[in-house]
């Protein structure tokens, strides 16, 4: 695998030809054929010349940089700069169904980077200036590129009482084989067609790759005839990172109902704690509690309820056909190490409510309600990440430094995400941070209410809150387990701006 490298040059644009070519010969090096290629200088391009025309002020002389970091799976290329901050909302959408002749061009540029990329995301770093990130999976086959079309063919969506395996049926819990990975992914095509949440789960070579980097823990089900009959996995962002989701659970509908779930899950909660991890999280599905009951088996406890997170277009084969509307995932979380206490800061509004989350994960935290009348905070300038999730249309928010500009950086970004037509928004805040209480209500006005709070998923102790889109969800299909997630969404329901 290549280096880590950058180019640092002037904001002149007689540099792009020597850029162009370095990145090519990187693409190039990193597998990518030509097409590729060509679609990732079309990006860095548009990226190049809009710090160069907008990122500073006119006869300025500066430099920027651009960065290349290969990865086993992807090739991600930053362009840093500290020039004049950028806000996304003042560039318009383009247009695509109108006359390229009469639309204005402005937009276009971000058009075709995210149709060139497989994704782009924008990062303000506040002292340190601002990143453009665009990022190009490797051309890894597909599953159906391996199987022949009769064997990826759906799992019928009822199955008769015959077809379930006898109970002498043997089965053995243990860590997926590399070369166990295309029938893993052609269980999961067989249950979710192109469905399921996270792509790599398609890309058997992408998926060996995130197990040996430690950001995917695969688990499977074994028949004592060697066949896969369910799989559950661990995601986490890197391999430093101190929680993982316990998600990428896919069943042969005729093993369903016999226990195997519950038992990977229990294995993967060993294999965490033999890595390190100090905390487990689970977001299940709500159209159905089949997921959340095995969760709440294992020790797992409901922590937040994200609304219409998930598109209406899913499927959930052998379970139901279609969806009523945009679905919501309950968040769950398990302690794998004794959590250190902490001191935590809400919103005199929300005070009893976090309590409760926080007594029902049976964690030792102190909660208090800061002065009103005290900002809480002391940096100039605030760092935010923002990532966007096409195939959701959703975003998510992260403000990872408070700043004196956090309410108008935040509002930019709401006005370009809207702009963007997108249905559902999640905000992540410190909750062990003062200011963010005072900045809870603040966001508020702008239209954004509670979803929960959750430990180290983005900082120690975060408060999530959650954003719908001119979305009016019909609360009453929401299913859930445990009373304490029923008593979470009449809450929720309460606060939520669109009821």
């Amino acid at each position: 695998m290549l280096a880590k490298s950058e180019i640092s040059i002037t904001n002149d644009i007689s540099h792009l030809p020597a850029v162009q070519a370095y990145a090519e010969e990187v693409a190039k090096q990193c597998g990518f054929g030509e097409n590729d290629r060509a679609m990732i200088l079309l990006a860095l391009e548009e990226a190049i010349v809009n710090v160069i025309e907008h990122a500073f002020e006119d006869g300025e002389k500066a430099t920027f940089k651009i960065i290349f970091e290969p990865k086993s799976t992807y090739l991600t290329i930053i362009v840093k700069d500290k020039g004049l901050p950028y806000a996304p909302n003042l560039i318009p959408e383009f247009n695509i169904n109108k006359d390229i002749m009469q639309e204005p061009l402005s937009g276009l540029g971000s058009l075709l980077m995210k149709k060139s990329v497989d994704e782009v995301s924008f990062h303000n770093l506040g002292r340190e200036g601002k990143e453009l990130h665009l990022t190009k999976y490797f051309p890894f086959k597909n599953i159906t590129e391996y199987q022949t079309p009769e064997g990826i063919e759906a799992f019928p969506q009822t199955v008769e009482p015959a077809a379930f395996p006898p109970k002498e049926i043997k089965t053995e819990i243990r860590l997926m084989r590399p070369e166990e990975a295309i029938e893993v992914s052609q269980l999961f095509y067989r249950c979710y067609g192109y469905t399921y949440s996270i792509d790599a789960i398609y890309y058997p070579d992408r998926l060996v790759q995130l197990i040996k980097e430690g950001k995917v823990i695969s688990a499977v089900t074994v028949t004592d005839e060697n066949e896969i009959v369910g799989h559950v996995g661990l995601v986490r962002s890197d391999a430093s990172s101190k929680v993982a989701e316990a998600g990428m659970a896919a069943t042969k509908p005729t093993f369903r109902g016999f226990g195997s779930m519950k038992k990977l899950v229990y294995f993967l909660m060993d294999e965490a704690k033999k890595i390190g991890l100090q905390g487990l999280y689970g977001k299940a599905i709500s159209y159905h509690t089949y997921s959340q009951k095995t969760g709440y088996a294992c020790g797992y406890r409901d922590c937040a309820i994200a609304l219409g997170v998930i598109p209406a277009d899913r499927v959930y084969k052998g379970i139901m056909d279609s969806v009523p509307q945009r679905g919501s995932v309950v968040y769950s979380f398990i302690p794998l190490v004794n959590i250190k206490p902490a001191v935590l800061y809400a919103p005199l509004k929300h005070l009893h409510f976090i309590e409760s989350i926080y007594k029902n994960l049976n964690l030792d935290v102190s909660i208090e309600v800061p002065e009103k009348d005290k900002s809480y905070i002391t940096d100039e300038k605030c760092t935010v990440k923002t990532e966007f999730l096409p195939a959701f249309n959703r975003a998510d928010v992260e403000l990872i430094q408070y700043g004196a500009d956090v309410l108008e950086v935040t509002t930019k970004v709401m006005k370009d995400l809207l702009k963007k037509k997108l249905d559902q928004i999640s905000l992540y805040l410190n909750l062990e941070h003062p200011a963010t209480a005072n900045l809870c209500e603040e966001f508020e006005k702008m239209g954004f209410f509670i979803a929960g709070a959750i430990p180290l998923l983005h900082f120690d102790h975060t408060l999530i809150l959650q954003y719908l889109n001119n979305i009016s969800l019909d609360y009453s299909t929401i299913q859930l387990n445990s009373d304490f997630a029923k008593n979470m969404l009449k809450y929720i329901k309460q606060q939520d701006p669109n009821v």
